[in-house]
């Protein structure tokens, strides 16, 4: 779990008890942490690094060390993050794409994407969107409401490299994988293979609302059903002070493989 307060923060791992602060932010004590902070990596990890977006800047953090420091791509900063095959990649609010190369030093790279197309997605089509990896696809989903609700429909694109530029291209069927959503736009998706197990339902979107939850299949209109069922849904998608609730898988719970 990771907590802020002005120029301070504080992490700690659940599991083990083991608890870390990071030196202050170098930055005013008007400035705030708004759109949260990523973890490259468990806190015992030899490379585990802190990344928080401040305004128009990233700051980067390695876990045991004594300083941040200030990486940024030009013209706007990374807010959305998500590990995948062993790499970590950000995106912007403008939706460009970086790797984040954490050894042998920071470095953030734009990786080149073409929009639109056959088959692919234009920039904006999505209006409110979020990285997520799925086996081995790495995934951007969403819908083009600003808010999910009756009506909406999501849809999934994947990253395909396998051209130059790299581009993404819509993925009809999530199979047997799960998608998991809070209602704070700065929190990271989950995914999850074979919800069947625990009850659940594949090709899905799961949300969480204010205290109850909603699925979504995808590319359909209408949600299935949710703990606490109405006629009509409108899930506000906001950045707020208030933590809200997070979505875990249920064998995080466990110790045993």
């Amino acid at each position: 779990m990771i907590f802020s307060s002005n120029r301070s923060c504080f992490l700690i791992d659940v599991f083990t008890g083991i608890d870390v602060s990071p030196p202050l932010l170098p930055i005013d004590q008007y400035t705030e942490i708004y759109y949260g902070a990523a973890l490259t990596a468990p806190l015992a990890s030899p490379n585990s690094h802190l990344i928080v977006s401040i305004g128009s800047s990233n700051f980067f953090w390695r876990v045991g060390s004594n300083f941040w420091l200030k990486r940024s791509p030009r013209n706007g900063t990374l807010t959305k993050f998500v590990g995948f095959k062993g790499q970590v990649f950000g995106m912007g609010s403008d939706r460009r794409l970086f790797m984040v190369h954490l050894t042998p030093r920071i470095h953030l790279e734009k990786i080149p994407v073409s929009w639109g197309g056959r088959n692919s997605m234009t920039k904006w089509h999505l209006s409110t969107a979020w990285l997520v990896a799925c086996g081995h696809m790495l995934l951007m989903i969403g819908c083009q409401s600003c808010y999910p609700g009756t009506g909406s429909v999501f849809e999934a694109y994947r990253l395909d490299t396998s051209t130059e530029p790299a581009k993404w291209v819509k993925v009809e069927k999530l199979e047997n994988w799960a998608i998991f959503i809070s209602n704070d736009k700065r929190v990271q998706p989950l995914s999850c293979m074979n919800p069947e197990r625990w009850g659940g339902r594949s090709n899905c979107v799961y949300c969480y609302d204010f205290g109850h939850w909603v699925v979504f299949e995808f590319g359909k209109s209408k949600p299935l059903h949710g703990d606490d069922a109405k006629p009509d849904v409108f899930i506000f998608i906001c950045c707020g002070s208030m933590v809200q609730p997070i979505w875990l898988v249920p064998s995080m719970f466990s110790f045993c493989s």
